[in-house]
């Protein structure tokens, strides 16, 4: 049975075993591409009121959460909106949730006026896994001999977003769903935190299906398909889903996952330490927001300009 490994990375933020932290990053993104992580440094406090926040929004009336509709998936996006699997052409299957997806600077339209809490709650949330991110880069680079502020440049203007998921109670006699169908990530990483993950699922190199549960105060992280085009398929942007839980069934459940892209015009194309002449590059060099104007675009159903 496959394990999720658990890394703790205070000995990285500390200095005082980077290289030790940096291994199992490695070999948890080359086995199976998800690992979680404790000694991050952000307060359990700090998390937990954005999610609170997002459940005042989520609990608004339908009149205040339409007013946050913005083009290319931003704000908010109600039930039957998305269809991730559709990401890998698989159209069959729709997803039961509503989220609200938010960029940085802060902006109206986007960002509620209502609950009162909740631009000040996401954004000291947001801008602390921001700082995490620039964090999980570096060891990402350490973990591929590369020297720690590699990816820097092409990640200091990243695209990122916070979305904050909602998945609505249901009558599990009437409703035969998935929450969030079989999917991979876009960008370069994930950082998904969740009061209760149980229901999430992601897929082992051997097929199986791997239950992802976490702590409430650790993260979980898996790398997303550019990070795995960087790598060669070295790192494995693993395929996973939400389904519904035995010992949750029905039941209300919520989310909050960062998604880390590099910056829009940085050429993503294979490191030169993951290849060689009997193992060439899997994929053609492109602009990473060439990539993730394709994919968002099939999980709406409609063309994405970013």
């Amino acid at each position: 049975m496959t394990n999720i490994p658990i890394i703790n990375i205070q000995p990285y933020l500390d200095g005082t075993d980077k290289n030790g932290v940096a291994q199992q990053i490695g070999q948890a993104c080359r086995e199976i591409g998800f690992f979680t992580i404790s000694g991050h440094g952000i307060p359990l406090e700090t998390i937990e009121q954005a999610n609170a926040a997002a459940k005042l929004f989520f609990d608004s009336s339908q009149e205040v959460k339409r007013s946050v509709i913005s083009p290319g998936g931003m704000g908010y996006i109600g039930p039957d909106g998305e269809n991730l699997a559709a990401s890998l052409d698989d159209e069959a299957v729709q997803d039961l949730k509503e989220s609200l997806n938010l960029i940085l600077p802060i902006q109206d339209g986007i960002w509620p006026q209502q609950p009162a809490e909740l631009r000040a709650d996401c954004h000291k949330y947001y801008q602390a896994l921001l700082d995490l991110s620039v964090h999980l880069m570096r060891l990402f680079a350490l973990a591929l001999d590369l020297p720690e502020t590699w990816f820097d440049d092409k990640t200091d203007d990243p695209r990122t977003i916070l979305r904050l998921l909602n998945y609505p109670a249901y009558d599990p006699e009437k409703v035969n769903l998935s929450r969030a169908g079989a999917h991979t990530d876009y960008g370069t990483l994930t950082i998904l935190w969740s009061a209760d993950s149980r229901g999430l699922q992601a897929k082992s190199r051997s097929g199986e299906w791997v239950n992802v549960v976490a702590p409430i105060d650790h993260f979980i992280i898996n790398i997303g398909d550019l990070m795995m085009n960087w790598t060669n398929d070295q790192w494995i942007s693993t395929l996973h889903q939400v389904v519904p839980h035995a010992e949750t069934l029905g039941q209300r459940r919520q989310s909050m996952a960062f998604f880390h892209n590099p910056n829009p015009n940085a050429l993503i194309e294979c490191i030169d330490g993951c290849h060689d002449e009997s193992n060439p590059p899997k994929y053609r060099p492109m602009l990473a927001k060439e990539h993730l104007e394709i994919k968002i675009a099939k999980s709406l159903g409609k063309d994405i300009k970013l």
